[in-house]
C-alpha cells in the first residue's frame, strides 16, 4: 500500500475526523496549477483568507490555489513573504489588540515562523483527491483525536509532538512552522480562522510534514492494536454495574 493510501486509510479508520485531511504545497517555480483548481480572484472576483481555502478543501472538497493576489489577509501575506515583514515584526498591528505593550508585541510576532522567500503559489486540496505531492498534511480534530495522532507519531520515533499557538496567524504555525522545521505540530487555531475559516471551537489542527506520514500511520494502527488507546474513547463506565435509585427496585421490580 502506498504511503498516501496507508495514511488516509488509518486516519479514517482509527482517528475518524469529521473533515478531510488537507494537503498543502508551497510552489516556488512556474509549475502549472492543478487542473480545475480555484483561484479566488478569478473565480469569485475577490481574495479570500488562506484559512478559508483550507476550510474549502476539508469541508467542500475543493482544490484551491492562492497567489499573492488571491490572499485577503495582510498578516498572512507578511508571514508567507509576499509583503515586507518589518512592520509585522515591529508589532504595529498587535498593540493593543493582542499585546499590552510594544515589547510584548514584538515577542509575539518574532515567535512566528515567517518565510524568507514567497512561494509563487500555495496549493490546497483534500489529500485524498490531491494530484500533487504535498509538503504538509493537516488533520483537524478534537483533543482526543489529536492525542491519538501524537501517539501514532511517538510509537516508533519516541518523540512527543509540540503544541503551538499565539492565538493568531495559525496558518504560519500549521504550514510555515511545519514546512521549515520538518516536525509535526499541534496548532490551536486563532480567532480569525474561527471567524473566516469556520473552524469549530473544539477543533485543533494536527499538521505533519510529508516525511512523517508513514511512521505516524503505522503507529496509529499499532497503538490501536495494543488496545491501550482508541478513538472514540471507550469509557469504563459503559460496562460498570449500574446503581439506580432504591425506589425503582422497591416499587417496580417483582419481589423475590
Amino acid at each position: 500500500m502506498e504511503i498516501k493510501e496507508l495514511f488516509l486509510a488509518n486516519v479514517k479508520k482509527y482517528i475518524r475526523p469529521q473533515t478531510d485531511p488537507v494537503a498543502v504545497k508551497l510552489v516556488f517555480d512556474d509549475t502549472p496549477a492543478p487542473e480545475g483548481a480555484i483561484m479566488p480572484m478569478e473565480k469569485y472576483g475577490y481574495p479570500l483568507t488562506l484559512c478559508q481555502g483550507v476550510s474549502a478543501a476539508r469541508r467542500m472538497g475543493l482544490t484551491m490555489v492562492f497567489r499573492m493576489e488571491d490572499n485577503a489577509c495582510p498578516p498572512q501575506l507578511c508571514a508567507f513573504g509576499y509583503l515586507p515583514q518589518e512592520n509585522l515584526l515591529a508589532g504595529k498591528v498587535t498593540v493593543p489588540g493582542y499585546a499590552g505593550n510594544e515589547e510584548a508585541a514584538k515577542k509575539i510576532e518574532a515567535a512566528n515562523v515567517l518565510l524568507k522567500e514567497a512561494p509563487k503559489a500555495i496549493w490546497i486540496a483534500p489529500y485524498e483527491t490531491a494530484t500533487f505531492e504535498p509538503d504538509v498534511v493537516i488533520v483537524y480534530g478534537n483533543s482526543a483525536q489529536a492525542t491519538r495522532l501524537a501517539q501514532g507519531y511517538a510509537y516508533y520515533t519516541g518523540d512527543g509532538v509540540k503544541s503551538y499557538t499565539l492565538g493568531r496567524l495559525a496558518c504560519a504555525g500549521y504550514i510555515n512552522k511545519v514546512f521549515v522545521n520538518q516536525e509535526p505540530t499541534i496548532v490551536i487555531p486563532g480567532g480569525g480562522e474561527r471567524v473566516f475559516g469556520t473552524t469549530a471551537d473544539d477543533e485543533l489542527a494536527f499538521s505533519l510534514p510529508v516525511k512523517d506520514l508513514e511512521t505516524t500511520a503505522k503507529g496509529i494502527e499499532a497503538v490501536h492494536a495494543a488496545g491501550y488507546a482508541r478513538y472514540p474513547t471507550g469509557f469504563a463506565g459503559i460496562t460498570a454495574k449500574p446503581t439506580l435509585p432504591g425506589k425503582y427496585y422497591k416499587y417496580l421490580m417483582p419481589k423475590k
